[in-house]
């Protein structure tokens, strides 16, 4: 079949990158790995030649025992803090958009709503926790109110910035085609918004799983968050590292997985090739 118009409107527009070497590509791809194993070496290695105590620092072969052991006691704390996360991250990014957009076009709304945004933003969430599982109980509403609240200021901001800087010129051309008002948001405003939109998705995803440790710590009885306070209580060090290492990995992924749908959404945009 021969390409369409806009096909090959869109090669034009947005040539290909050439390919690197194979070689290139899988050294690219393995370097993070073979950083990770040589510092898992490296870390066995100290903690053998100091003879380092397993309360103070235990080597990488009990922190990966104490996954062998209980393998469903820690993943079943993943399964819950990852849903718990990307339901805190989807709340907060439509309340955000939604927020941001009515912010975006009137200033009436912007005057009225930004001191209390601003006094959410500087609250410390921890501090609101206990009171919000006193108000909604234990369980995973709460953990995902707090979550949401840490997430949702930066998707808010990213929003309103990209819906007001788009070119003046560009709005009057739409303007002077008689388009509506609906019509010019979604062909030019929001397009616009896209590469604000997902910078502060990448600051917020991560954050949502920082804000689901958080309600975890403070009101929760299932997830890694509960599980690295009880591991604590119980001196169990290598329980913690293994937990934290965990953590650090979802917010990873979670980051990842934002940059992923960025690249395919805005791959327009020079952020999304970088």
């Amino acid at each position: 079949m021969s390409e369409s118009v806009d096909q090959r409107l869109t090669r034009a527009v947005i040539p290909e990158e050439p390919r690197p070497p194979l070689a290139l590509q899988v050294l690219r791809a393995s370097r993070v790995w073979l950083v990770l194993l040589l510092s898992l070496a490296a870390w066995e290695l100290l903690t053998r030649l100091l003879e380092i105590p397993n309360y103070l620092l235990p080597a990488p072969n009990r922190v990966i025992g104490e996954l062998t052991d209980k393998p469903g006691l820690f993943l079943e704390g993943l399964r819950v803090t990852t849903i718990e996360s990307v339901v805190a991250f989807a709340i907060a990014a439509i309340a955000g958009i939604v927020l941001g957009t009515l912010i975006a076009r009137s200033p009436l709304t912007e005057e009225l709503l930004y001191p209390y945004l601003n006094i959410i933003r500087v609250t410390p969430i921890v501090a609101i926790a206990p009171l919000l599982t006193i108000w909604l109980g234990h369980g995973m509403t709460p953990i995902i109110v707090v979550s949401s609240l840490i997430a949702f200021f930066p998707i808010v901001v990213g929003t309103v910035l990209g819906l007001k800087s788009v070119d003046r010129d560009l709005i009057d051309l739409m303007r002077i085609l008689n388009a509506s008002e609906l019509i010019t948001l979604r062909k030019i405003r929001l397009p616009n918004a896209l590469p604000h939109l997902f910078s502060s998705f990448r600051i917020s995803a991560p954050m949502a799983v920082i804000g689901t440790l958080v309600g975890e710590f403070v009101g929760g009885s299932r997830g890694l968050g509960y599980l690295l306070v009880a591991a604590e209580g119980q001196l169990n060090t290598s329980a913690v590292f293994l937990l934290v290492l965990m953590s650090a990995a979802l917010g990873i992924v979670v980051f990842n997985v934002v940059v992923f749908f960025e690249r395919r959404v805005v791959r327009w945009h020079p952020s999304a090739r970088q």
